[in-house]
């Protein structure tokens, strides 16, 4: 049971969310000096110095987690619908952190005079999105394959 579409998309959704741990996120210049915003640093390219943002790759980290783990409850479809559940709220909280609250709140702390408008975002960061979009279609066909069990039980 493996070889299930839904597998195949929670295997994409694990991957691409270890991926993002290591992509730039954006990159802005502040004060003479530019800064690369990732989800494991900030890292001030001039000084080489590095603010650790080690609670964004956290994050993303258990989302990818938990997708790997969800393809393994084949076998429990209901337990596997509500761990995709939970991992749709950890993958949103991991947006919300990584484009919003450090960029926004955690950034300003450590540089005086930072405005979050200066972060512009790379195009890389796009590929946020897929993991959402395939646990979507993960727990759709999860749902879909509870109910073709459901009819076949009803038929004996």
């Amino acid at each position: 049971m493996i070889q299930r579409i839904q597998s195949l998309l929670l295997l994409v959704a694990a991957a691409i969310s270890v991926t993002i741990c290591f992509i730039t996120i954006g990159d802005f210049s502040f004060e003479g000096r530019s800064f690369e915003y990732s989800a494991l640093t900030l890292k001030d390219t001039t000084n080489n110095l590095s603010i650790s943002t080690f609670y964004v790759a956290g994050l993303w980290m258990l989302s990818a987690i938990l997708s790997f783990v969800t393809i393994f409850l084949f076998k429990k479809r209901p337990l596997q619908v509500k761990f995709n559940g939970i991992n749709m709220l950890v993958m949103l909280s991991a947006l919300v952190v990584t484009l919003y609250i450090y960029p926004n709140m955690i950034f300003p702390k450590h540089l005086q005079g930072f405005d979050a408008n200066m972060v512009h975002f790379s195009h890389w960061i796009l590929l946020s999105l897929i993991p959402a979009v395939c646990l979507i279609f993960a727990n759709r066909a999860i749902k879909s394959d509870e109910k073709k069990v459901r009819a076949a039980d009803r038929l004996r």
